[in-house]
């Protein structure tokens, strides 16, 4: 399998998530802050130039005033040094100025008007002064880059330190959860009490931890009880091969080789529940089909117990389907009938309906039943509730587990409940959801 590349990242990039976010906000703050400065001039340059331009429209209403008033030009400009009159091309028809003429622009920044006199026609201009602008925009400029140098190092500084206490419960959860070995694992990473992204994710990862214990310690279990199951009909066969080969000519080759095929039958009957057991475990997906249970109880019963003393009892509404693997159910129902067998004096009952968008098995024998406090033992693996049975009378102790497994891939439960009233026997109920499907 070829090796995937990492993404190429500049050299120069933190790799730290408090580092990157720094430098985020702060490039962030610092193109903010540029901004916002390039607008405050802009603003402060236009208004002072608004300014400098009222001001020249000011001295040039005043100095053209004063002209229509019959002052002479040399006083005008002499009271005003930034307004100039010149005198203008004789215009057509030009009476003297007896309100306020108009002013127009003639370039940029000069303001201009004609003034009509007695004595002819002039043209006063004025220039605004823009120096005090150009002089407020450096000034302001000089100020407000060091600002923003130092406001960025303070944002930076700021996301720094709130980064640094946000990420220190991440790193004690990090430093924790390295320490946990499968040899630790009922250890459990700090919970910080803020109620945030962290402390859910502290949850989840205690969670997991949880069920990863609770996973270890059942393999653990698993493993030893199999490895005892397994080493008693591999010491039986075993020790009686050995026999039969230290004396060959007194042994009975036949007896030993029945006893021997039982032996391996038995072998092959608890590695073939562990196959089953390791498939449940995987949570393979199980290939479901409507089908319908009471139907394939009758087959059940008819195929493998059509001398075993079974009572199937079918009511109204047993007949809507379920979602089902036909398989998996045919082995649930075969061990259930199994233990039952096993276990009961003369009869077991398979009861079948429907209640509340379910369907229910019920499988009843008369036997000595479970004691109240075993009814959840007996859906551990190899668990064996009479221990004085022998071993071929007893199986493998996997059934009951490998059934409940397989109720709980179809959704469904079971339970090993209260007896009736009319057989003390055990008492198995499973249940199932219908798929809704018309029986």
């Amino acid at each position: 399998m070829p090796e995937q590349r990492r993404p190429w990242r500049p050299r120069l990039w933190p790799r730290s998530v408090r580092s990157r976010a720094t430098v985020a906000v702060a490039c962030a703050a610092s193109l903010a802050l540029a901004a916002c400065s390039v607008v405050l001039l802009y603003a402060v340059h236009t208004n002072l130039v608004n300014s400098a331009q009222t001001i020249a429209r000011d001295h040039i209403e005043k100095a053209a005033s004063q002209l229509a008033g019959g002052a002479e030009p040399t006083s005008v400009v002499a009271a005003a040094p930034d307004v100039t009159v010149t005198s203008a091309t004789p215009t057509t028809g030009l009476k003297p100025t007896t309100g306020l003429p108009p002013i127009t622009r003639s370039g940029n920044t000069a303001a201009s008007t004609e003034v009509g006199t007695s004595s002819g026609a002039f043209l006063v201009e004025a220039y605004p002064d823009l120096a005090p602008a150009r002089t407020a925009v450096i000034a302001l400029t000089w100020a407000l880059v060091p600002c923003t140098a130092l406001l960025t190092l303070l944002i930076a500084c700021l996301t720094w330190y709130a980064m640094g206490r946000a990420l220190r419960p991440v790193e004690e959860i990090r430093a924790e959860f390295a320490e946990i070995t499968a040899h630790s694992l009922q250890n459990r990473v700090p919970v910080p009490d803020s109620g945030d992204e962290v402390a859910s994710l502290a949850q989840t990862m205690n969670g997991t931890l949880d069920q990863l214990q609770r996973a270890v310690a059942r393999l653990r279990t698993f493993t030893s009880d199999a490895s005892h199951e397994l080493r008693g009909p591999l010491t039986t066969l075993r020790t009686r091969l050995e026999l039969a080969l230290a004396r060959p000519d007194g042994a009975e080759w036949t007896a030993v080789g029945d006893e021997s095929l039982r032996d391996a039958m038995r072998l092959e009957e608890i590695v073939a529940d562990l196959l089953l057991l390791a498939r449940l475990d995987a949570r393979q997906p199980l290939k479901l089909q409507p089908l319908h249970v009471d139907d394939l109880l009758r087959r059940t019963v008819a195929e493998h117990y059509p001398r075993e003393p079974v009572v199937l009892a079918s009511h109204s509404g047993s007949h809507e389907a379920v979602l089902g693997s036909p398989t998996a159910l045919t082995r649930l129902l075969t061990n259930l009938l199994d233990n039952a067998l096993r276990h009961t004096h003369s009869t077991v009952t398979l009861d079948v309906r429907s209640a509340a968008r379910e369907l229910i098995v019920e499988v009843v024998d008369d036997g000595p039943g479970i004691p109240e406090s075993d009814r959840e033992k007996v859906f551990d693996r190899f668990m064996r509730l009479d221990n004085a049975r022998t071993p071929h009378k007893g199986g493998s102790g996997l059934g009951l587990a490998i059934a409940r497994d397989i109720a709980t891939a179809h959704g469904g439960t079971l339970t090993a409940q209260r007896p009736r009233a009319d057989t003390p026997g055990a008492r198995m109920v499973l249940t199932l959801p219908l798929s809704g499907a018309a029986g």
